[in-house]
């Protein structure tokens, strides 16, 4: 009966723990979104924002090589902290330069490898955490909400579109980009909160 109930809790904690890292991972679509849009109006260079690209993805798949084998060796749950809190110490970093009125586009190159550096010690933690939080015969429900994490991405966009797109957000005189770039960051401010 106590074993029912701890495969119980178990699920109970994956849905906690899926629930804050989709708000987490929904608030960094829409601020890569912003990024990419705010960089675009800065510089009209479709080559600005492709090295934004190149500095997230190209740390992550260097350091893959060696992440799996860390991650078997430390807390997961400790991985996961210090991914999310850095990538989240970047987002208020971008907003303090922002706000302060002193973003410039090497300091979006810099926070990008940082959190591609991040992400690949975070993702695979985050994939092993769901095997050891989910009890076995849960693993196709599991797996099934695990897709939603893909589609995150995908959403955070849609998201940043229409919030784009919002009339009182573009109605700054010609600011709608820092506007919307400073709203989506504090969209990852609060799900951060969440998170944690």
């Amino acid at each position: 009966m106590n074993f029912n109930k701890n495969k119980k809790n178990g699920f109970t904690g994956y849905i906690i723990f899926w629930l804050s890292q989709s708000v987490s991972q929904l608030g960094s679509a829409m601020t890569g979104f912003a990024l990419m849009i705010w960089t675009y109006k800065q510089t009209d260079s479709a080559m600005t924002v492709s090295l934004m690209t190149f500095c997230s993805y190209m740390p992550y798949i260097l350091v893959s090589l060696l992440a799996g084998s860390f991650i078997d060796k430390h807390s997961k749950k400790k991985i996961m902290l210090v991914s999310d809190s850095a990538a989240a110490l970047c987002t208020v970093f971008i907003c303090a330069m922002l706000a302060g009125g002193r973003l410039e586009i090497w300091h979006i190159y810099v926070v990008n490898v940082i959190t591609g550096f991040m992400n690949a010690f975070q993702q695979p933690a985050q994939s092993v955490a769901i095997g050891i939080l989910v009890p076995k015969e849960l693993y196709a429900k599991a797996s099934g909400m695990a897709l939603m994490f893909s589609c995150t991405a995908v959403l955070g966009t849609a998201a940043g579109i229409y919030w784009y797109g919002n009339k009182d957000i573009r109605a700054l005189d010609g600011q709608e980009e820092d506007c919307f770039l400073y709203y989506s960051c504090s969209y990852y401010k609060r799900s951060a909160e969440v998170v944690y």
